[in-house]
């Protein structure tokens, strides 16, 4: 199957290049895709230069966005499966390549690395969150659950593989703000198999994150407004459908 594996980074010159190596060693026969979004250092240059392609956004538009572009370059490049992970060095593609895996055998539509699914796993580099962060994961599971009737344990990982119907539900819709919860709760509302697998996830290897004590109160918040505007949201009609001529 071809698959593509797509990195969204902003301002991550520090961590892309080993983030790629990684990706080429664990799963060497996927293409991979680097989607700066509008970074201010040499993210673009540095992933050019490890010979992978770069789609670079013209300003920061978000992580929605970014991953938007991801998905829609996976669908219209005909790849069977694609996979992202973060850019600052938390996610081992080794993990990955699992995900990919448990797509690979048609068992779920959309697989997500979970932090939290098997904890007595951790190890002593692990990432572990702050008390603060693992209270918004909590909320964020319990609110979700709720909403889509599917437990959760850990709706925020960026640790992700889809198959092409995925692509093709994401690559029509994807949420700018609150890519990770929305599409769980997307996905959810349509039917789609999801499905968690327990995953190790590791300290950031570079740059600084941007969510502050403040941001992070702010992002619970909206967070919790879009998971309840999104619980009477009408279904979304996938791209293939619009492109055979059926309209909105």
């Amino acid at each position: 199957m071809r698959t593509l594996v797509f990195i969204p980074a902003w301002n991550e010159e520090d961590s892309i290049e080993a983030v790629i190596e990684d990706v080429r060693t664990h799963i060497p026969g996927a293409d991979i895709l680097v989607i700066d979004d509008g970074s201010k250092d040499s993210t673009t240059t540095t992933s050019r230069a490890a010979g992978v392609a770069v789609a670079t956004l013209p300003f920061n538009q978000g992580l929605g966005a970014a991953l938007q572009t991801g998905y829609i370059y996976a669908l219209r490049g005909g790849y069977d499966i694609c996979a992202h992970l973060d850019a600052d060095g938390q996610h081992p593609a080794s993990e990955v390549a699992r995900l990919i895996k448990v797509v690979e055998t048609g068992r779920a539509d959309l697989v997500l690395g979970s932090r939290y699914a098997d904890p007595d796993t951790f190890e002593t580099d692990d990432y572990r969150p702050t008390l603060s962060r693992k209270l918004g994961s909590d909320l964020f599971r319990f609110a979700l659950t709720l909403a889509t009737r599917q437990r959760f344990t850990d709706t925020t990982s960026g640790m992700r593989a889809a198959n092409r119907t995925v692509m093709d539900l994401f690559g029509n819709r994807y949420s700018p703000d609150f890519a990770e919860i929305e599409s769980l709760q997307q996905a959810a509302r349509e039917g789609l198999r999801i499905e968690e697998v327990g995953v190790r996830m590791l300290p950031r290897a570079g740059g600084t994150t941007f969510l502050t004590p403040v941001k992070s109160a702010f992002f619970i918040f909206k967070s919790l407004l879009v998971i309840l505007v999104g619980m009477f949201r009408p279904r979304t009609t996938p791209v293939s459908d619009l492109e055979h001529g059926e309209e909105l």
